[in-house]
Formats: C-alpha cells, structure tokens, sequence
C-alpha cells in the first residue's frame, strides 16, 4: 500500500468510530481493486503513527542519521569484540547488539580490513 492508500484506510477507520473490523471491510467494499488488508494491520498503522508520526517503522538506532554516528573508538572496540567473541554472527545482528547502523558496522569490519560473516547453505 502506498501512503495515499494507508491515509484513506485510515480515515475510513475514523469514521467506522475507529473499529478496525468494520473500516477494512469498508475499505475492500469501497475499493474491490485494491489490496485489501486484514484488520490488524489498520491497528498497526495506528500505533505506527501514534509513536512515530510515521507510516514507516523506526526505532532509536535508526532515527539518528549516519553521520552523526560518531566512529570513535569505543565503539569500533565494542564492535570489534562482539566480532571476536561471535564471529559467525551478522552485520545486522553485531548492530543491533551493539546500538549502531549495520552500515557502521560495515566500515568499522572494513577499516580493520575484517568481512562480514556470510553462511554457507548447504
């Protein structure tokens, strides 16, 4: 669903006196052709909204833009050693543990001359 589509959903579920059930039951009567999504994801649009003031899922990690991450040596330490102890573990699991962007991670595993593990499936 694009931004428009989630707007009118939701506007529909305004005036269903905000009952999820009623408004995508509404909604996929009112636009047949479209995609129509189950109940649950209006609540979800709603709480999106309500703590984000987005459609887009955020969270502390990802609201700060990457450059003002600064690479100092404590984290490259602390990223550097989660990679020591798990070394099988992913760029996006070290930076979710670790509280930074996978894509600082990357430059931390890439100023070190270090790779990313990446599993073999067999």
């Amino acid at each position: 669903m694009n931004n428009h589509e989630k707007v009118r959903l939701l506007l529909i579920y305004g005036k269903c006196n905000r009952n999820a059930r009623e408004a995508t039951t509404m909604y996929s009567r009112q636009y047949p052709d479209r995609y129509h999504p189950h109940y649950t994801y209006v609540q979800k649009l709603k709480k999106s909204l309500k703590e984000n003031g987005s459609f887009n899922k955020t969270n502390a990690v990802h609201q700060q833009p990457h450059a003002n991450q600064n690479l100092n040596e404590d984290i490259e330490n602390q990223v550097l050693a989660y990679v020591h102890l798990n070394p099988r573990s992913s760029v996006r699991h070290v930076g979710h543990e670790v509280g930074v962007s996978k894509i600082l991670v990357h430059q931390i595993l890439k100023k070190y001359k270090l790779h990313p593990y990446k599993p073999d499936f067999v």
